[in-house]
């Protein structure tokens, strides 16, 4: 009876033996699962948070409910892609806080439809000081931004002004990533060209600091005339009264049409880039030759700037002071050499001239100047 009692100890303590080993390997097989789980929530908010990192390192868009934009009252579509980006500033103060760039767009937009009557706030973006890009018309409406060109460019206005100080390294950098998502988004063509609002129109914008940093992109183009094509203005004239000409101080003996001699010449002068600067450099120009060159008047039919522009002289009508010489003098404002864009804007004129019968179609050009 002993014997059998013990036999079943034994059994029981082998049981409860076993039993424990079990229970020991269900608590391992735990342990090693809520470890495994762990690891793995601990290396998704680790991921979480080294994405949040990479985005507060990278390019944040706001969109227009951020920053509480007022809806448009009409809606044109955009294109894509489009290969022409054209910069500006907003000519208001800077910000440099979210909160404060919030409030310069809605100013923005307020002033633009309430007083300009526009449809929305004329950019696609802007770029605040705080680095991040604000969404204005975005890439599938049409801007407001230079008249005639809303259908064939993206704006990115810079929020502040920028004619004596230069906008700040996040905002520029902003600016160039929104540009390269444009082109991985393909809303912008790959081999998109980066303009200045002042080499389309009579204004300072995008500033002067800003618009000599945008010389150095490499996107950046002089060349304005392809950009004014798709405008049908790819000449731009700046009649006499407009540059502010003071008379010829003499009758000036009159052209006989069609003219059938060109000559280039270089003003050996200061060159300018804005409509501002070239009208001082035309009005200076005039000046000089009539007070110190004793000339009836500024001594070229045209005078081609360096903002894409060209400055009426003595126009198509009108000989200019130049001995043994019969025909039309085009000037470029430079100081020994024109750039490519002033000549492809000079040859505009030249066959602007033909159409209106101004200008023999087999004319001679005297060019000295490469």
């Amino acid at each position: 009876m002993k014997n059998v009692q013990t036999r079943s100890e034994n059994v029981e303590d082998q049981a409860a033996h076993t039993n424990g080993k079990h229970m020991r390997g269900l608590i391992w097989l735990c342990g090693v699962l809520m470890i495994l789980v762990s690891t793995a929530i601990v290396y998704f908010v680790w991921m979480m948070t080294r994405n949040v990192d990479t985005l507060s390192r990278g390019l944040r868009i706001l969109d227009r409910s951020e920053w509480l934009g007022e809806p448009p009252s009409r809606v044109e579509t955009l294109i894509a892609p489009i290969s022409h980006v054209i910069i500006h500033h907003t000519a208001t103060e800077g910000c440099e806080r979210e909160e404060e760039c919030i409030y310069r767009m809605r100013m923005i937009q307020t002033f633009h439809m309430k007083s300009m009557g526009f449809t929305d706030i004329a950019y696609n973006f802007l770029v605040g000081g705080d680095g991040q890009v604000y969404v204005g018309r975005g890439w599938q409406a049409q801007g407001q931004h230079v008249r005639g060109y809303g259908a064939v460019s993206i704006s990115i206005a810079f929020i502040g002004t920028f004619i004596s100080v230069p906008p700040k390294k996040k905002q520029l950098w902003a600016a160039r990533r929104l540009m390269e998502e444009g082109v991985r988004l393909h809303k912008l063509d790959t081999d998109y060209h980066i303009y200045a609002h002042r080499q389309l129109s009579a204004t300072e914008s995008p500033g002067e600091k800003l618009f000599e940093l945008m010389k150095l992109w490499p996107r950046w183009s002089e060349d304005v005339i392809t950009l004014r094509r798709l405008n049908q203005e790819p000449l731009r004239l700046v009649d006499r009264p407009v540059w502010l000409a003071q008379p010829s101080v003499e009758i000036l003996l009159p052209l006989q049409l069609p003219v059938k001699k060109v000559r280039f010449e270089c003003t050996s002068s200061d060159s300018c880039d804005s409509q501002a600067s070239c009208t001082f450099r035309i009005r200076f120009l005039q000046t000089f030759h009539i007070e110190s060159d004793h000339h009836k008047d500024i001594n070229y039919n045209f005078v081609v700037g360096g903002d894409g522009n060209v400055y009426v002289g003595r126009g198509w009508n009108h000989s200019c002071d130049v001995p043994q010489f019969e025909g039309i003098v085009v000037g470029f404002v430079c100081q020994s050499k024109p750039t490519t864009s002033q000549r492809k804007i000079a040859n505009e004129l030249l066959s602007k001239g033909i159409k209106l019968g101004n200008l023999s179609s087999d004319y001679q050009l005297i060019d000295d100047l490469d």
